[in-house]
């Protein structure tokens, strides 16, 4: 019949379109009896009719001593209509969650959340020497610049690691320009290291009294000038990128 798959059509399953149908053809009906026309036994016909019940589109009739079960008229069958529209609604909540969700997750790849590493005076140098190959491959994988500016007090302190800088497997291919301010140290730095390609500006007016790098990805800032002294590692390459290309700017305008 075309109406059974009409039915299936509209989500009923065959034991449910076998149940509507018996109780349309025989109207109100105690479940012994509608077991008996629909061959099902009772435990299937209970859970069967609960089901048409929850869809609304039979009743259970209790004006008697005994249940009875009864078809509703035909144009309560608008009723799945209902539910299907209001559970595409649901989907349509559901759908725009999951692609704000999923836009996060994409957004985390294409932009990461920057990772942040404190470290505290004590374990400053042994931090420094640990990193040393990793900002100096980072350097290298970008453009072969490290930028950056730099207090004085920092060379003054860790002035072995800066020699150790220029040891490196890395050192050959990368070249440092650095603005900081003008210091014998500094200028002792210079001579020391303008032919390894350590090149230093000093800043007419200016007095730096914290020192930060570009290294890659890699934003190094380093306070050398009191103490406790501390370094703030931060790994962004966006944020790292709009740093080089300043410092890029900044270089050509200081050399003109």
């Amino acid at each position: 019949m075309a109406i059974r798959q009409i039915l299936k059509n509209l989500g009923l399953n065959d034991k449910e379109i076998k149940v509507y149908l018996a109780l349309f053809k025989s109207g109100k009906v105690k479940p012994s009896v509608l077991a008996k026309i629909t061959q099902l036994n009772r435990a299937t016909l209970y859970s069967v009719a609960g089901s048409l019940l929850s869809k609304g589109i039979i009743a259970e009739d209790i004006s008697s001593k005994s249940l009875h079960y009864a078809p509703l008229p035909p144009g309560t069958l608008e009723k799945i209509l209902e539910r299907m529209r209001r559970e595409i609604k649901d989907k349509e909540v559901l759908i725009k969650k999951a692609i704000g969700e999923l836009n996060l997750i994409t957004a985390e790849k294409l932009y990461p959340v920057p990772k942040i590493i404190f470290i505290e005076e004590d374990g400053l140098e042994k931090f420094l020497f640990d990193n040393l190959v990793k900002w100096s491959k980072a350097v290298v994988g970008s453009g072969g610049i490290w930028w950056g500016f730099q207090d004085h007090s920092f060379v003054e302190n860790y002035e072995k690691w800066i020699d150790a800088s220029w040891e490196t497997s890395y050192a050959k291919n990368f070249y440092g320009q650095i603005f900081t301010n003008e210091s014998e140290i500094e200028k002792k730095q210079n001579k020391k290291y303008f032919k390894r390609k350590r090149s230093v500006r000093f800043m007419d007016g200016l007095n730096f009294t914290t020192s930060i790098w570009v290294a890659g990805d890699y934003l190094i800032m380093i306070n050398t000038r009191q103490h406790p002294f501390y370094l703030v590692e931060i790994y962004d390459a966006a944020l790292a990128g709009n740093m080089r290309e300043m410092f890029k700017r900044l270089w050509i305008l200081s050399g003109k």
